[in-house]
């Protein structure tokens, strides 16, 4: 997975050189009244999931920084049971993801009236399957479904306890996820096996942190991603749950696939 990324990453490179709709009904009030934290993953990844499907769509802000270079970034959410739509702005572009589809706003048009690379991870075309799972790190962090999976797969609770954000009341989570209990979910991980040697475990444990108000939906979220180069971080803040969101895909017309190009450039 590391060798596409870095396969899209170059392709960049080359190329430098469901919305709720109007009359949708106002999401359910959130609760005034902060419960007890969970005492288990279990406990918790079904409270916030319940949160999340009774106002299902968010905007985000995103603050992350990679060794020391910081990036903010905003965008939004929207869920849709097991399918999930992202788009997300920073000063380095526009990534937009529908289910296992990926669009990324490129510096230059790759061909006249071209302005978007697209990936698909759900392709018959193994070269294809593989630039789409090549998703960028940082664009998985803001992801709320990504991290509820995560935590119910590899996560525990270190810790919980209630305080305040700003003005509001929430039970705050110090969690663990240990990459080695399913490493297919953090392919940033991955090392490829080197001169007939298999390739090395995954054994990286990423500390996060998360904040929920009384409704059980995610205020804040923070991760690190550790071994990464100069190691990953990032806290994403939460807000305008229920409110309307607009994520849809480029024109097709203005899409170039990613694994295409990457064939003719005979990669």
């Amino acid at each position: 997975m590391r060798k596409a990324g870095l396969l899209v990453a170059g392709v960049v490179l080359v190329l430098a050189a469901c919305d709720p709709g109007p009359g949708a009904a106002p999401p359910p009030a959130a609760s005034a009244v902060l419960g007890a934290p969970a005492g288990d993953v279990a406990q918790l990844v079904a409270a916030v999931r319940g949160g999340i499907a009774q106002a299902p769509s968010v905007s985000f802000t995103l603050e992350a920084t990679f060794g020391a270079a910081p990036q903010h970034a905003t965008g939004s959410l929207r869920f849709d049971g097991g399918a999930t739509a992202l788009k997300m702005v920073a000063d380095s572009g526009e990534t937009r993801v529908l289910g296992r589809k990926t669009y990324t706003r490129t510096p230059v048009d790759a061909v006249p009236g071209k302005s978007w690379i697209g990936t698909d991870a759900g392709s018959a075309d193994p070269v294809a399957q593989a630039m789409g799972a090549a998703v960028p790190a940082i664009v998985k962090l803001p992801d709320l479904s990504l991290a509820l999976t995560e935590l119910e797969r590899t996560g525990r609770i270190v810790s919980a306890g209630q305080t305040r954000l700003d003005t509001v009341a929430v039970n705050h989570y110090r969690l663990e996820f240990d990459a080695a209990k399913a490493p297919e979910l953090f392919p940033e991980y991955a090392e490829p096996p080197l001169d007939g040697k298999p390739a090395k475990p995954v054994t990286a444990k990423l500390p996060a942190e998360l904040w929920l108000d009384a409704a059980q939906r995610p205020v804040r979220f923070a991760v690190e991603l550790p071994g990464l180069g100069p190691g990953l971080k990032g806290t994403t803040a939460y807000h305008g749950w229920g409110e309307p969101v607009d994520i849809q895909p480029p024109p097709a017309d203005q899409v170039l696939d990613a694994a295409e190009l990457l064939k003719k450039m005979g990669r």
